[in-house]
């Protein structure tokens, strides 16, 4: 059984982590991405209220604190028994709730539930990872949301006794280019587009591609088309 948590700092999600793969216990530090640490890209962002007035004015932003959303987070359990629970973030800042509900869905994997193949933690991180839809208006806070949600299954993946593969690295950099997306939810949700993806047998992805609202109704409309289905390790190859 794998029981893998990623442990709180003083602020936000930081990088000290826990992981528990069969009767071994692994404590400590991770460096990722050329840094010391992965501290700057999970905690990014997640101790401030804003970044400048100039923001607030234009773009209407206001960071939730880390302790406001474990307080919302702690209001619906029943949403993380599953880690394919699908959850969307309309207004998703850089990324504070988006990690947070990442950070719980992967507390949740089980080999015992989840196993069965030599790749199966590959497989259960990027299926927390890929029902979690995000969507803001400024391209750097998407940038820095994927970086934080990047450095959070890399950590994971490591400390869970397993290695960052190539093709993990490019799946998780597919599913962040479709579910964690640059639009405007309030004015122009029929503009934007996600990938369903629904896990299957054998380790693989059912794709299909919605707008997050469908747009006015005409003759004229065609629904996107569904995507082959393809093996996890296939994603963006």
């Amino acid at each position: 059984m794998s029981d893998t948590s990623l442990a709180r700092t003083g602020v936000g999600i930081g990088v000290h982590l826990t992981a528990r793969v069969g009767n071994r216990r692994i404590d400590g530090k991770i460096s990722l991405m050329g840094q010391e640490s992965s501290a700057e890209l999970l905690a990014a962002g997640a101790a401030v209220h804003i970044k400048s007035r100039d923001r607030v004015r234009d773009l209407g932003e206001v960071y939730t604190q880390p302790r406001e959303v474990d307080a919302m987070l702690d209001l619906i359990p029943d949403a993380f028994t599953d880690i394919d629970t699908r959850f969307l973030e309309p207004a998703a800042g850089n990324g504070n709730f988006l990690v947070a509900i990442l950070e719980r869905k992967i507390n949740r994997i089980d080999e015992s539930v989840h196993g069965g193949t030599p790749s199966w933690f590959e497989f259960a991180l990027l299926r927390c990872l890929a029902s979690i839809y995000g969507v803001d208006i400024s391209a750097e806070n998407v940038r820095e949301a994927r970086e934080r949600m990047t450095a959070m299954v890399d950590a994971a993946q490591v400390f869970g006794g397993h290695g960052v593969s190539p093709h993990f690295t490019r799946a998780v950099a597919t599913i962040l280019e479709t579910n964690l997306v640059e639009g405007d939810s309030l004015n122009a949700a029929d503009q934007i587009v996600c990938v369903e993806y629904t896990p299957v047998p054998h380790e693989s992805f059912t794709r299909s591609p919605s707008e997050l609202q469908a747009p006015a109704m005409d003759l004229f409309y065609e629904p996107p088309a569904p995507l082959p289905t393809v093996h996890y390790s296939e994603l963006g190859a």
